[in-house]
């Protein structure tokens, strides 16, 4: 996860805590669905850095998409929110807000968070 990162997951897990019936789904998204390089954090719980536990190895897009959303939740949960209040989907480039092409294409490279009450 990008460091800038923590102020948005910071207040996710403020409000997570705050709500203790709210649940989420976590959305993983990509920029097109062309298969690439897969990093995966393996044993590692730094989750702001890349670690030499770091995994690497090649994925679909949907694959990278599931990675990145897994990513959020295994913070929310060593932050101690229960994994029973999370669920993830990955999409790939299926629901891309940008053409894979454009000057905003990076903005398809996202985790969305719905939340909802149980």
């Amino acid at each position: 996860m990008l460091p800038e990162s923590k102020y948005e997951l910071n207040s996710l897990l403020g409000m997570l805590n705050e709500n203790q019936k709210y649940k989420i789904v976590l959305h993983g998204h990509t920029n097109g669905n062309a298969a690439g390089k897969l990093l995966t954090m393996g044993e590692s719980k730094n989750f702001f850095e890349i670690s030499p536990d770091v995994k690497k190895g090649v994925g679909t897009a949907r694959d990278l998409s599931r990675e990145r959303a897994e990513v959020i939740r295994e913070w929310l949960i060593a932050q101690g929110i229960s994994g029973d209040r999370m669920e993830v989907k990955a999409w790939g480039g299926k629901r891309m807000v940008h053409d894979k092409n454009s000057e905003h294409a990076r903005k398809n490279v996202r985790v969305e968070v719905e939340v909802v009450e149980d």
